[in-house]
C-alpha cells in the first residue's frame, strides 16, 4: 500500500494546488483505505465509481459541484466538446486542450 499512499498523495498534491479533479484506478479491496486518506489526511472529497468486478475508480476532488460534473462526464469522449470537458475537469490548458482537438480532429 506504500506505493499506493504516494500515489494518492500526488494526486490530492494537484487537487489541492487547483486542478478540479484526478481519478486513478484501484483494487476493490484497497478502496476503503485510499477514500480514508484522501478523505481524512488530505481533507478533500472522494467517490467511488465501479470499474470491473475487481476495479473502482477513485475520483479526487474538492469542489462539492464537481461530484455532478464527474457523474455527467462520457465514459469514451467521441465529440470535441466531451474531449474539451475532459481536458477541463483533468485542469489542462486552453493551449493543451485546442492542441489535442486539433490533432483529433485532422
Amino acid at each position: 500500500m506504500t506505493y499506493l499512499n504516494g500515489e494518492i498523495d500526488c494526486y490530492c498534491y494537484m487537487v489541492l494546488r487547483g486542478k478540479p479533479a484526478a481519478v486513478l484506478p484501484v483494487k476493490k479491496e484497497c478502496v476503503r483505505g485510499v477514500k480514508d486518506r484522501i478523505i481524512n489526511f488530505h481533507r478533500l472529497k472522494a467517490f467511488e465509481k465501479e470499474l470491473s468486478e475487481e476495479w473502482s475508480s477513485i475520483w479526487i476532488y474538492d469542489k462539492d459541484f464537481m461530484l455532478e460534473i464527474i457523474n455527467c462526464l462520457p465514459e469514451k469522449p467521441n465529440t470535441i466538446f466531451e474531449h474539451w470537458v475532459l481536458g477541463k475537469v483533468f485542469g489542462f490548458s486552453d493551449e493543451a486542450i485546442e492542441k489535442f482537438i486539433r490533432n483529433y480532429t485532422l
